[in-house]
């Protein structure tokens, strides 16, 4: 957290030094279009925060170079002037130099500010494999023939360990975010894409409902069973799951009491599980909410409804579709 709030710091000044930047670059360019009359200095535009910082910063310095190109092949015309001219040309020179060297200086502070935060993010990810490690081993113990203290005591031992693995799983997912953010040296400032899961096994409502999704700039995966959902649970965490209640041999209802119990043994974050379902009475809302589902969507549902159930758990990532 210390780490994060570094992190932060460095970047908020980053950007106060850019904004401070931009603004001594209007100013010269003020004044060279005052002192300079037989050459134009465009100044530059003004500053967009959407921009991306290395763009920001491109574009400064594009327009410091244009002035000091203007600097050295602008001539005094009168002879009176000349040493006026001169010293004011210099000044501008010093600003330049001035602006370059601590623009240097908070770039070098925000690079060793990110080197840190990789290096703790490494840390906390072998912390992690070492204590999935440690959990393995008290489960085989567990498994052997043990008195009846001693399995209580690697019980003991094992609850304190999941709660320390599901802390560390925390701080890794904050850390990965963070790290999100901070590549943002390439580009804007972007907020992570949502994984969605979408469980069905009716082929054209899933490929529907991938395609419109995917044109949201979600991260979208389709199954057509529990089985195969519970499957992708192993292998990744989804932000939001739309779950089909009606599906052969592992209902949806079964398939979330699985998905809420490996949650549960692993530690891991909870997804929101939306049910999809014709039987959306109040009978049937309190079966799914029961088995463990955070809200329903009943079938057949309107492409504006499924985006703005997305609005409503993560408002924000896309815009609420209007009413049809």
């Amino acid at each position: 957290m210390l780490v994060k709030a570094g992190a932060r710091r460095k970047d908020t000044h980053f950007m106060q030094e850019i904004t401070e930047l931009e603004r001594h670059s209007r100013a010269l360019c003020t004044s060279a279009a005052r002192s300079l009359p037989a050459h134009k200095c465009s100044p530059p535009e003004a500053a967009d925060e959407s921009h991306r910082p290395l763009q920001r910063l491109a574009s400064v310095n594009e327009v410091l170079a244009g002035l000091e190109r203007c600097m050295n092949c602008s001539q005094v015309v009168s002879a009176a002037s000349k040493n006026t001219q001169q010293e004011h040309e210099q000044t501008l020179l010093e600003d330049l130099q001035y602006q370059q060297r601590q623009l240097k200086h908070v770039m070098a502070g925000r690079e060793r500010a990110r080197e840190e935060s990789r290096l703790k993010t490494g840390y906390l990810a072998l912390i992690q494999r070492e204590t999935d490690g440690l959990l393995g081993h008290l489960n085989l113990m567990a498994e052997k023939e043990i008195t009846h203290q001693c399995r209580q005591n690697v019980t003991d031992v094992r609850e304190r360990l999941s709660d320390i693995r599901a802390l560390l799983a925390n701080l890794v997912q904050q850390r990965g975010d963070e790290r999100t953010d901070e590549s943002t040296d390439d580009g804007a400032i972007s907020q992570r894409p949502l994984r969605v899961l979408v469980v069905d096994d009716g082929p054209v409502n899933l490929m529907l409902a991938r395609q419109m999704l995917e044109t949201q700039g979600l991260k979208v995966e389709g199954v057509s069973s529990g089985e195969q959902a519970l499957e992708r649970q192993h292998s990744g965490v989804f932000d939001l799951v739309f779950m089909d209640i009606y599906m052969p041999t592992l209902d949806g209802l079964e398939t979330t009491r699985r998905w809420r119990e490996y949650e549960r043994t692993q530690g891991s974050s909870q997804s929101v599980l939306v049910a999809l379902t014709a039987n959306a009475d109040s009978a049937g809302r309190d079966a799914c909410l029961a088995a463990g589902m955070d809200d329903l969507l009943a079938k057949p549902y309107q492409p504006e409804t499924l985006l703005n159930m997305i609005s409503r758990w993560f408002p924000g990532t896309i815009k609420a579709a209007p009413p049809a």
